[in-house]
């Protein structure tokens, strides 16, 4: 992914923006393939924000920190997974839009091109997979209207094979921990 990553996104960036769907299944993979998101993201001068759990924040951080300088390291944030997705105590989907027009809105102050990482959690499946779709739906048309390019990632264990077809459907790229491809929507 270290070659490939980068080449998509250098091609993305000419464009209306992407929305990746990433499975991963190996958590040093995720954190590796996490990591060559925001190095290429500071090689290439954008706006990196990373919203991710707390538990993998501190792992990302340290090996960041050891291959970025102090000033690159300002253009890349970091936001508690948890706290970004529920902070109206649910998942709400306008709400986490609003959330994103917000860092958008920094990015664009500063003139970078945006990218995002967004690590996606939940309790029940049950409770959460219309709210997912819906969450999707609205980002795609936030994406594409904005051109910018955002990894909605998801441990594969937790996300039912009814809900990937239907999350691969509403994507334009599936990436896996060693593999990324485009998706053809019929």
């Amino acid at each position: 992914m270290e070659t490939k990553l980068p080449k998509l996104t250098s091609m993305l960036r000419q464009t209306d923006g992407a929305h990746i769907f990433y499975l991963s299944e190996e958590e040093e993979c995720y954190i590796n393939n996490a990591l060559v998101f925001i190095l290429d993201g500071i090689q290439n001068g954008d706006y990196v924000f990373m919203i991710e759990n707390p538990r993998l924040t501190p792992h990302i951080s340290r090996r960041l920190e050891k291959l970025a300088t102090e000033e690159q390291l300002k253009s890349v944030k970091f936001a508690n997974n948890f706290e970004f997705y529920w902070s109206e105590g649910n998942f709400l989907p306008v709400s986490i839009i609003q959330h994103f027009k917000k860092t958008l809105d920094t990015a664009a102050k500063e003139g970078k091109f945006f990218r995002t990482w967004g690590h996606i959690e939940w309790g029940s499946e049950e409770d959460f997979h219309n709210e997912i779709l819906t969450y999707d739906q609205q980002a795609n048309q936030f994406i594409s209207e904005n051109k910018f390019i955002a990894v909605c990632a998801y441990n594969a264990s937790r996300v039912s094979e009814r809900l990937q077809q239907k999350l691969r459907a509403r994507h334009s790229y599936l990436m896996i921990d060693d593999h990324i491809e485009e998706i053809c929507i019929q």
